[in-house]
C-alpha cells in the first residue's frame, strides 16, 4: 500500500469507532475493543479522552462524528 492509501485506511478506522460510540446519558463512549493505534490517534488528535477508565468522545470529537455521518 503506498501512503496515500494507508492515510485514507487510518481515516475510515476513525471514523467508524467515531460513528460507533454509544450513548451513556449525555456522554458518548468508544469500545477499547477498536484497533489501540487508530485509538492513540483519536487521544493524540484530541477527539476522545480517558474518563472514569472509559473512553469518551471530547466536543471536538462530538463534531466530527456528525461530519463524518453516514446519513
Amino acid at each position: 500500500m503506498n501512503g496515500e492509501a494507508v492515510i485514507r485506511l487510518v481515516s475510515e478506522q476513525m471514523e467508524r469507532i467515531l460513528w460507533t460510540a454509544r450513548s451513556a446519558g449525555g456522554t458518548l463512549i468508544i469500545s477499547r475493543g477498536h484497533d489501540p493505534d487508530t485509538i492513540r490517534q483519536l487521544l493524540d488528535q484530541g477527539l476522545i479522552r480517558e474518563r472514569l477508565g472509559h473512553l469518551v468522545l471530547t466536543p471536538k470529537g462530538t463534531q466530527q462524528r456528525r461530519a463524518c455521518a453516514p446519513f
